[in-house]
């Protein structure tokens, strides 16, 4: 309820500042132009349709926070209620082979339908139309065989400071950290030193799949829903000890709601939620999706297709 709440306050104060900015430039057109008949005439007219625009626009935000402030809080309540059914069903697909399997069809299913749905509003962000969304995401911390945490809350907060920087001005997406845990004992050497691409693929079949999955349900329950439906689905990211190579983090892509980052270096959280909303590594070094992590911008066809991801959405 509280994050309903706060997306409330923060949308509303969005639809006032928007509407603020709208009136300052009818004014500023007015004051700036021609006091010559016709012109002069022709710029009232004008100004007029300016203000009304902008009243327009400021309503139907209005209207919409409204809205989705309601569904937030009643998929809130559905969440609840379901989350005991969802975190069975979790354990289920944790079943090494078959139920990965499973949850893989499952979240490629859940990518093409949600994509589809999304479908109009990803024609009006292209054309500039991009009211504030959300993507919750869950950082569960592992711990090595002797109990230690292989990364903690202040090595994390710059990247997540950054990550919430970049997908917030290039995209609008306001992104919601759900909580940071910490597992109780000692993780699996399998789950703390973990595979990218091909690799990571086939770990996720088997057992560091099965473990990621069952861990996520039980550390993160109110995204089980989410996960389960694709509505409001929450992304787990896991901390983990070592990731061999260069690479600092991995994600599977739509085949999986988990992505890996090492916890000692975690640079590459926001480079890797943008694997999971759906980028693919190109442009120059200043794009965010660029072969190794650091870059901060997103050209305006990544804005689109991060925004319609089943990740992203508007309560």
């Amino acid at each position: 309820m509280k994050v309903c709440t706060e997306w409330a306050n923060e949308s509303y104060d969005e639809c006032t500042q928007s509407a603020d900015q709208g009136y300052n430039s009818c004014d500023s057109w007015d004051s700036d132009c021609c006091d010559w008949w016709p012109c002069s005439w022709g710029c009232k007219v004008l100004t007029w349709f300016c203000v009304a625009w902008t009243w327009v626009s400021n309503v139907v935000c209005v209207v919409w926070t409204t809205i989705t402030t309601l569904v937030c809080v009643a998929w809130t309540i559905i969440e609840i209620i379901l989350t005991p059914i969802a975190f069975v069903i979790e354990l289920i697909l944790s079943i090494p082979v078959i139920g990965r399997l499973l949850d893989e069809i499952l979240n490629i299913g859940q990518e093409i339908f949600w994509r589809l749905v999304g479908l109009p509003d990803a024609i009006a962000g292209a054309l500039g139309f991009r009211p504030l969304k959300k993507l919750s995401y869950c950082i569960i911390i592992l711990k090595d065989e002797q109990g230690n945490a292989v990364s903690d809350e202040a090595t994390l907060q710059p990247a997540i400071d950054a990550a919430a920087r970049i997908f917030r001005e290039e995209a609008n997406i306001q992104l919601i950290l759900d909580g940071i845990h910490s597992v109780d004992g000692a993780s699996p050497n399998y789950a703390l030193d973990v595979s990218c691409n091909a690799e990571a693929w086939g770990e996720d079949l088997w057992l560091t799949g099965a473990w990621f999955n069952a861990t996520a349900a039980w550390h993160c329950p109110l995204g089980n829903t989410g996960r389960i439906t694709g509505l409001r689905q929450q992304i787990v990211v896991f901390c983990v000890r070592q990731i061999p190579g260069a690479t600092a983090g991995c994600a599977l892509g739509p085949l999986s709601d988990y992505l890996t980052i090492e916890g000692r270096t975690p640079l590459c959280l926001a480079h890797e939620l943008g694997h999971k909303v759906g980028l693919w590594h190109c442009c120059d070094g200043t794009n965010l999706a660029n072969g190794t992590c650091g870059g901060t911008q997103l050209d305006w066809w990544q804005v689109t297709i991060a925004r319609d991801s089943k990740f992203v959405s508007y309560f």
